[in-house]
């Protein structure tokens, strides 16, 4: 006779596709940690920003995904010299394009926004470097805030950033 795992009357989804795979996973990442050292000053409230943007999207995007702060922060302590590398080559553009095109069918796009936000400013600095790569991921994504006609308008905090 054949053991049943399952407790009667309960169904379970064994077999669900994860939201989205490892490989977007990375570029989600490497855009956020690229707003991290965008400006060159890395600070604690930086760090501990991304990580809780990290921890958020996780939950948004996939929750039966196990993501711990401390994996999030040894990927951007091993990933962190690359970050430095793209910002200090002034190759960014070519840089975010990689991303975008990778993740352009994210369903999350206005939830990677907000986190790229709260990092920016988690150090109460929201430099020129931060707002480039916000507004570059805003205009490739197509993103736009308050017109009746828009696709997809962006939440108060966003544009309240994007303003100053």
């Amino acid at each position: 006779m054949p053991i049943s795992i399952q407790a009667p009357g309960r169904k379970t989804k064994m077999n669900k596709m994860p939201a989205i795979g490892p490989e977007e996973w990375k570029y989600i990442f490497t855009l956020l940690g690229l707003v991290v050292v965008a400006d060159g000053r890395l600070t604690e409230e930086k760090v501990e920003a991304y990580k809780d943007a990290m921890m958020e999207l996780a939950v948004v995007i996939d929750p039966s995904l196990v993501m711990t702060r401390r994996m999030i922060f040894d990927w951007f302590l091993s990933h962190k010299q690359e970050l430095d590398d793209v910002i200090m080559s002034l190759e960014y553009d070519t840089a975010l394009i990689n991303i975008f095109k990778e993740i352009r069918n994210l369903p999350h796009k206005l939830d990677v926004i907000t986190g790229m936000v709260k990092i920016s400013i988690a150090d109460g600095i929201y430099s020129d470097m931060s707002k480039l790569f916000i507004k570059k991921t805003i205009l490739y994504w197509n993103v736009r805030g308050g017109d009746a006609g828009d696709d997809v308008p962006l939440p108060k905090r966003v544009k309240l950033a994007l303003s100053n």
